[in-house]
């Protein structure tokens, strides 16, 4: 096979593929004892001597994991468009019966459960409820898991079914801020902070509000993220990095003053509160729903 040729490996190849492709062990030591190839794993190869590039390392974890691997975890999150942070190394997947260990960049999990696979041409990655399960394993902080599945589902890349399906198909320690943050989405929370404020609200034994409510104003159609109707108080949460130019915060009052003059009481509290001080966070939305009540 000449140099040319090699274009059909797309630049990473194992040195098995090489010798059945008619490669002498000879040429492909000479190629990296001279610098023209790089060892990137045991038996897999580089096939140029420059920066090895992202699509790259992926081919090269699944080489060494074997044809049954995937990229999983992490590394499929990245391939799904999760925001997540992307690791350094790259996570694969293999069947149980396999043993190919983590080996320099490439964390390697073994699993007993079949997965449905997404593709495009020779990568290869979970799909998003197992990736999504396989990610909210890996979190520190409830709060993570929290904002990974309510981003997952509100920009629709799985759905609230598709989870809970995942989900229940996994038995597993530390699985309950899971199926907690797959509750809160389910009822309809759309954020990390909306969810913890739902959580919030169910700890303090308040009735539960409507979550992400339309209703009509002065300013048309306004969603709120959480309303009480018969009592007219609404919650909104601002995130953790809320910043408003002057123009936007102006937008942000005209759309607050038509909603109270609509007759609901608007509270505001921010992610930091709910962290931080929400017993008096509960205190206040106590008071607003009594007074209302009252009147």
């Amino acid at each position: 096979m000449s140099e040319d040729q090699l274009g059909q490996f797309r630049g990473v190849a194992s040195r098995a593929a090489l010798l059945s492709a008619g490669f002498s062990q000879f040429r492909i030591r000479s190629a990296l004892r001279g610098g023209r190839w790089q060892s990137a794993l045991p038996g897999v190869i580089v096939l140029h001597n420059g920066p090895v590039s992202a699509d790259q390392l992926r081919r090269c974890a699944l080489t060494y994991a074997g044809p049954h691997s995937y990229l999983s975890h992490l590394s499929a999150a990245v391939m799904r468009g999760l925001r997540v942070r992307a690791a350094d190394q790259m996570h694969v997947t293999i069947p149980h019966s396999q043993h190919p260990r983590s080996h320099g960049f490439v964390i390697v999990h073994q699993s007993l459960r079949d997965c449905r696979l997404e593709r495009q041409g020779d990568l290869r990655w979970s799909e998003p409820a197992r990736t999504v399960v396989d990610v909210a394993a890996m979190l520190p902080s409830r709060d993570d898991v929290r904002a990974l599945v309510s981003d997952a589902v509100q920009r629709r890349l799985v759905s609230v079914k598709q989870l809970q399906a995942e989900a229940g198909s996994v038995p597993r320690r530390g699985s309950r801020w899971l199926l907690e943050a797959i509750d809160d989405v389910s009822a309809g929370t759309r954020s990390m902070g909306e969810s913890r404020f739902r959580r919030a609200v169910r700890r303090a034994g308040l009735p539960e509000p409507a979550w992400n409510v339309t209703i009509d104003t002065l300013y048309g159609p306004v969603i709120l993220d959480a309303l009480w109707r018969e009592a007219g108080v609404a919650v909104e949460v601002d995130g953790a990095r809320w910043h408003l130019d002057a123009a936007a915060w102006e937008a942000v009052q005209r759309r607050q003053n038509a909603v109270q003059v609509s007759g609901v009481l608007v509270l505001r509290f921010s992610v930091h509160r709910l962290i931080h001080d929400s017993d008096n966070v509960v205190t206040e939305v106590r008071s607003a729903l009594r007074r209302a009540q009252a009147s």
